[in-house]
């Protein structure tokens, strides 16, 4: 394997997704590429391109690697330049190419707390950039390192430090990743409930440092619903808060640390809540819709119901509907054929994915009223086989980005959330402006619903540029981003701000509010060390 395609490629190493035969069919007779191109186009760099000169003088270097030890100390190049970027679709083609540009100069493995108070007063003292890093599954340009400095790494902070099934409650330390999380729960009989789709390689603190959501948030919550309670270590010292299950005693501290993106400080532990975990309970469905409007009406209907709600909540719009069906090779099937032959059109249906979690009274029950307001809405029960085969997917998918790529495919996402009543418009004229480029898909869905609202995530594809794809590439989602702040939706709903949306900040939440952002950097950060260079919009 290639040195940048170590750098820049999706989860493990030792997992290559090949596409089926019907997929590629369809991508070839979809999105057509030259086969010129293909055969030129990198799937990776034999060389890493020379990195920018590191900016800390020996003598810096020889401090920090004094607090961690040379063991867990690098200023290796390939090291360095897979801990400057994220999963973003630029950063990606860019490392394709053996281009990292915004490096850090050297990546320290912190093993405890102590070493990253340690570390933390150093380069305050030294004027030192830090960037905190989970596993590195940003997409929105957060791990970049405009001014050099320290990554530090806290996948060495991966320990358990209390369980409490009388609270339900788990305190772990940030760098624990959602797998060993979750297993040590399941043994238990808990389950955090966040299971995002970078599960597999993310860990808590970023999913505290971006704010995140999990596919199943619609009933467990995004992490501003998990979190209890947090310990940070700030340039101006140590903020550690008490998991309270609520309380009034002024602003809630540690909630500035949801979404701060390492601007603030570097998050060392947390404190979750945690729910039983009786996966045998789970009642589990889908329905066909004949349109997207009327999956959508239903969906707003159960969440403002009030008999309770569904944990994991989707809804495919009919282009992701139909690509679906073609790419797992049920065009023009059995399936399909019945399907259209009673109402449910290729091109108009929508499909809703649908799993309760709980007791199995509660389960059933809320099943049964979904079932009643789908079927009164014209929606045709298809059971639980596409709910199940979705969930064998759910992680798997995002290593067929590299495939992809591989073929001279563009794709990349954009979410965003959005009340009930702007819904349909901007999932509208967002898909006309993405539509508007040639040979391009535009694939949606709905992933996290509630009462007065839900998310909207978007997919797209197309044939690269054979010329100029980044700066093309960079137009493009200038402009998606306009039309879709212009249309009622917010900059993120879970992936964060990152360097990438930083400059719509001011737009989204207005002059005052970013003062106050800046106003907390600075009582925090006071020397702007931390993740310094463009993030939630402060200069």
């Amino acid at each position: 394997m290639s040195n940048t395609r170590k750098i820049f490629k999706w989860g493990s190493l030792a997992v290559e997704e090949t596409l089926p035969s019907h997929t590629r069919h369809f991508l070839e007779s979809t999105f057509p590429v030259s086969s010129s191109f293909k055969a030129s186009f990198p799937k990776g760099h034999p060389k890493l391109n020379e990195l920018k000169k590191s900016k800390l003088s020996i003598q810096t270097l020889a401090k920090f690697k004094k607090i961690t030890g040379i063991e867990t100390f690098s200023v290796d190049p390939e090291v360095r330049a897979r801990h400057s970027i994220g999963k973003f679709y630029s950063e990606i083609l860019n490392a394709r190419f053996g281009k990292v540009d915004s490096v850090v100069d050297a990546v320290l493995h912190p093993k405890t707390e102590d070493e990253v108070e340690k570390i933390v007063i150093l380069a305050s003292q030294q004027k030192t950039p830090i960037i905190p890093f989970g596993l590195g599954s940003s997409v929105t340009r957060a791990l970049e390192a405009p001014k050099g400095g320290i990554s530090m790494d806290l996948s060495l902070l991966d320990k358990i430090i209390d369980f409490n099934a009388i609270d339900s409650t788990v305190t772990v330390q940030s760098g624990i990743s959602g797998p060993a999380l979750e297993s040590f729960l399941n043994e238990k009989g808990f389950t955090c409930g966040h299971f995002p789709q970078s599960f597999e390689f993310s860990t808590v603190g970023g999913w505290i440092a971006a704010k995140g959501a999990g596919q199943a948030s619609t009933g467990y919550g995004k992490m501003e619903d998990i979190l209890l309670a947090v310990t940070v270590v700030t340039p101006e010292g140590k903020i550690k808060s008490k998991p309270y299950p609520a309380s009034s005693i002024g602003p809630d501290i540690f909630k500035l640390f949801l979404g701060s993106e390492g601007s603030f400080g570097v998050i060392t532990s947390a404190t979750l809540k945690i729910r039983k975990f009786n996966p045998e309970n789970s009642t589990k469905g889908s329905f066909i819709f004949k349109d997207f409007i009327s999956a959508v009406e239903t969906m707003r209907e159960v969440m403002q119901g009030g008999f309770g709600k569904p944990h994991f909540f989707r809804i495919q719009d009919p282009e992701e509907t139909e690509i679906s069906f073609h790419m797992s090779g049920l065009n023009g099937g059995k399936e399909d054929k019945f399907l259209s032959l009673i109402g449910y059109k290729s091109g108009q249906r929508s499909l809703m994915h649908v799993i309760i979690d709980g007791d199995p009274d509660y389960t059933k029950f809320v099943f049964k009223k979904i079932k009643k307001i789908a079927k009164r809405r014209g929606a045709f029960s298809t059971g639980k086989s596409p709910v199940e085969k979705w969930l064998h997917q759910r992680y798997s998918s995002a290593y067929l980005r590299d495939s992809l790529m591989d073929e001279g495919i563009r794709i990349d996402t954009i979410e965003t959330a959005v009340t009930w009543h702007e819904l349909h418009d901007l999932w509208f004229n967002t898909r006309k402006y993405i539509k508007s480029f040639p040979n391009t898909a535009c694939m949606v869905h709905i992933s996290h619903a509630y009462e007065n609202g839900a998310n909207l995530y978007f997919i797209f594809i197309s044939p690269m540029q054979e010329r100029n794809e980044i700066s093309s590439f960079e137009s493009f989602h200038k402009g998606l981003i306009d039309t879709i702040h212009k249309n009622g939706g917010s900059l993120s709903h879970h992936h964060g701000i990152g360097r990438l949306l930083s400059p719509w900040m001011e737009k989204e939440i207005g002059s005052v509010s970013l003062k106050v952002l800046s106003s907390l950097k600075k009582t925090f950060d006071p020397k702007g060390i931390m993740n310094p260079g463009g993030l939630l919009g402060i200069k």
